[in-house]
């Protein structure tokens, strides 16, 4: 949004999931004042961030534009094949409340490796990463934070050294169309994936 105000920094200290590497955080302020503070989610968390996207899927009314993984899979994202960002509303004098979450795909791609779509080879395939789920509550919707969140997550896998971001999303989802193409991803294919579902697939090289 106009009015957002961008602070990105790094801290030295220890990341939850990838030990030795530095942190990215950001945060924000909306123009209807509201605050929010984009981190990584820490491994106790998970269970919310579970919570918290079914809570949203279940709402979504086609279920086509979102493939939804098992519970599984998505903790195996979180813990030792990617890592989770959480946004939560920071306003003065208020309880932090979730407002949206953000899991990128770095390692454990195999077959599922987007980077296939490029004609990579194998070595160029363990640079592809994956900004695999964006959710965001419906009420704090329109202020720009599946944008921040993904942003916030390129900074990270910049760090840890990905070359090609890669990502899908179903044609007819225009706020994640777009999403992707403000920050400057292009679309490299069409294909049916996840069962058959069509999808666009992104991506931005770094």
């Amino acid at each position: 949004m106009e009015d957002e105000i961008i602070e990105m920094y790094e801290h030295n200290d220890q990341t939850f999931f990838w030990k030795g590497l530095k942190k990215v955080e950001s945060r924000f302020e909306c123009s209807d004042d509201h605050r929010f503070y984009i981190e990584q989610a820490e491994e106790q968390e998970v269970p919310e961030i579970l919570e918290f996207m079914n809570k949203i899927y279940e709402k979504i009314p086609d279920k086509s534009w979102f493939s939804m993984d098992s519970r599984e899979n998505l903790v195996r994202y979180m813990s030792t094949s990617g890592f989770a960002l959480k946004a939560e509303m920071c306003d003065e004098g208020s309880d932090y409340e979730l407002a949206g979450i953000f899991i990128a795909r770095i390692s454990e791609l195999g077959e599922e490796n987007l980077g296939k779509y490029l004609n990579l080879n194998e070595e160029e395939l363990a640079r592809v990463a994956h900004m695999e789920i964006a959710m965001v509550d419906e009420k704090f919707r329109g202020r720009g934070l599946q944008k921040e969140l993904m942003k916030t997550a390129e900074e990270r896998l910049k760090l840890l050294g990905y070359h090609w971001l890669m990502g899908t999303a179903h044609p007819e989802n225009v706020y994640s169309v777009n999403n992707f193409r403000k920050l400057g991803y292009e679309i490299v294919a069409k294909d049916l994936k996840y069962g058959g579902l069509p999808r666009y697939v992104f991506c931005k090289k770094m």
